[in-house]
């Protein structure tokens, strides 16, 4: 939230831009949500008074839209941000809209620019990088433990599927004789190739990738060879 900013006539306002990181959503998606509301609004001139249209160039040197708003143009935007997380920002915005402000009712003359920086910094300087430490940690559960049930449930009954249909059916002469051995081989190589010392002990951020690798994993030649020859 650091983009919240004085304007030159002494109000406190926010960016498109800035509201579209911390929501965690398209700048462009944002963009569209303002202009759509400004232009299907019957009171355009009220509309007006919370959205002012900009311009930003971005890394490329491009020019780029931007819009700024007051704290009714962000509530009324952020009114569509649903979940948790989102309600939290909407939460912090607000507040952080109230303390500016109140700053600004306790001067006679608007903050310096370091002093906006410095009262921002003080209340939600830390915000972004608490945010990237849920992240780290997130990331790191789903390093550390295995796959729920559920998840392993799905990837077991998808490997069954596969393994059967490779052997032509429950009702294949390979699968009432060869069925043990090609799920034994299945085990093996799904183990090799993650590394683990059980089916369900691969990471969750591992899941997608075991789903994939179990849908186009096939027995060996030889195996392969023997499925059919056991069927003929």
């Amino acid at each position: 939230m650091k983009e919240l900013v004085f304007t030159d006539n002494g109000h406190v306002v926010t960016s498109s831009l800035d509201v579209a990181e911390n929501f965690g959503k398209q700048h462009k998606h944002v963009l569209d949500a303002i202009e759509s509301k400004i232009q299907s609004a019957e009171n355009l001139a009220y509309y007006k008074t919370m959205f002012s249209k900009g311009s930003y160039k971005d890394s490329r040197g491009r020019n780029q839209r931007i819009y700024f708003m007051n704290r009714d143009g962000f509530v009324f935007i952020a009114m569509g941000f649903n979940g948790r997380r989102a309600d939290e920002f909407k939460l912090k915005y607000i507040e952080a809209f109230n303390q500016m402000e109140e700053q600004l009712k306790s001067q006679q003359k608007p903050m310096s620019l370091d002093q906006q920086i410095a009262t921002i910094a003080t209340g939600y300087g830390s915000m972004k990088q608490e945010l990237v430490e849920v992240k780290d940690q997130v990331a790191d559960l789903t390093e550390r433990f295995g796959l729920p049930a559920t998840k392993a449930a799905i990837l077991t009954n998808i490997r069954n599927i596969h393994i059967v249909r490779f052997l032509g059916g429950k009702d294949s002469k390979a699968y009432h004789e060869l069925g043990r051995k090609v799920f034994s081989e299945f085990g093996r190589d799904f183990k090799d190739n993650f590394g683990v010392p059980r089916y369900d002990a691969i990471s969750l951020s591992q899941y997608d990738e075991a789903i994939a690798y179990t849908k186009s994993w096939q027995p060996s030649y030889n195996t392969i060879i023997s499925i059919r020859n056991t069927n003929m």
